[in-house]
């Protein structure tokens, strides 16, 4: 397949806390130095999240009563994502060197933007409206920005960008089938789709090239690999019939993502009463040896952490994921190998 499944691995588990008053983190994107990026919430109210050396650092917003919420973080600890004005336009952003600076480009997307991926480079990625349904996919690289236009279709979103400043996602076709992307040297390259699927999107890029992302499977969805211009089904965790995807690679090949598993009957209706379920819910996963695995199945069993998804891998093997407390409340943590 051209990747590197994980060992057998077990992990530690770090809570990246949550800024003072709130008690809700999401978690967006982890660089290799151990930093990663988020969103710390409360029942009215997010705020975009820097995660460094212990700390939990606010980002801020574009104007006071605003909303802002961090997408993915580089190297340099530099973040972007989005910041939801009060006139209810989102605004791309980029956080440095404790300054977040308004990206968006309001002559291209007047309807919005939203900035998805960056690169050391400070190269910029993501999607903006150009009406009120349509969006495309953007490049903002030294002070400009580029519509990256579409494989034919009226949408595309870029979702990732490697330091080779190649970008990766999705966009409807022509005729209107969602594919996956590959854009480098200023060409957009549909990637397709194995056989037997319904569509593809992309949602990562390592250092080499090697894409993640998901292929549309009999109504579902399957975690996938494109490398060497092969798609290859990685299939779900067992159990989890409504889907997966593969949301992150680092550049040892090691894959992770978020599997579905469906809602349950666990008593049949009976008169004057209703069926009762156990509802769906979701997991994290990592690849090892060829085989997706429930990373809750991979930390303690005592350990007061639900694992509902991994978002990205780091070339430390650290996994930063989304989790639930025994309270039901939901964190952003990081796997750290044991």
């Amino acid at each position: 397949a051209g990747a590197v499944s994980s060992q057998a691995q077990s992990y530690n588990i770090t809570d990246l806390g949550a800024l003072p008053g709130d008690t809700i983190s999401f978690p967006a994107g982890l660089n290799s130095q151990g930093q990663a990026a988020g969103t710390s919430a409360n029942a009215t109210s997010g705020i975009a999240t820097l995660y460094s050396d212990g700390k939990v650092i606010s980002i801020g917003t574009l104007g006071a009563t605003d909303l802002s919420f961090a997408q993915a973080i580089n190297g340099s600890g530099q973040v972007v994502g989005y910041d939801y004005t009060s006139s209810g336009v989102s605004h791309a952003f980029l956080y440095s060197n404790g300054r977040m600076t308004d990206i968006h480009p309001a002559s291209l997307f007047p309807n919005g933007s939203s900035a998805q991926g960056i690169n050391n480079s400070d190269q910029i990625v993501g999607y903006g409206w150009i009406n009120g349904a349509d969006d495309h996919a953007f490049l903002y690289s030294g002070g400009r920005t580029v519509d990256l236009g579409t494989l034919g279709g009226n949408e595309s979103m870029a979702l990732a960008i490697n330091d080779a400043g190649q970008i990766v996602g999705h966009s409807t076709t022509a005729s209107g089938v969602v594919h996956a992307f590959l854009y480098s040297n200023g060409h957009m390259t549909d990637l397709g789709m194995p056989s037997g699927a319904a569509g593809s999107s992309a949602l990562a890029i390592n250092r080499t090239g090697q894409i993640v992302g998901l292929i549309g499977i009999n109504g579902s969805s399957h975690a996938a690999l494109y490398s060497g211009g092969v798609w290859t089904d990685l299939g779900t965790v067992a159990g989890a019939t409504l889907g997966a995807v593969a949301t992150g690679i680092n550049d040892a090949g090691q894959i992770v993502g978020q599997a579905t598993f469906p809602k349950v009957l666990i008593h049949p209706a009976s008169p004057g009463k209703r069926a009762l379920y156990k509802p769906s819910f979701r997991v994290g996963f990592v690849v090892q040896n060829g085989a997706l695995v429930d990373l809750n199945t991979l930390i303690s069993t005592n350990s007061g952490y639900a694992i509902t998804g991994a978002v990205g891998i780091n070339d430390l093997g650290e996994i930063l994921c989304s989790a639930t407390t025994a309270s039901s409340a939901s964190r952003a943590i990081v796997l750290t190998p044991k």
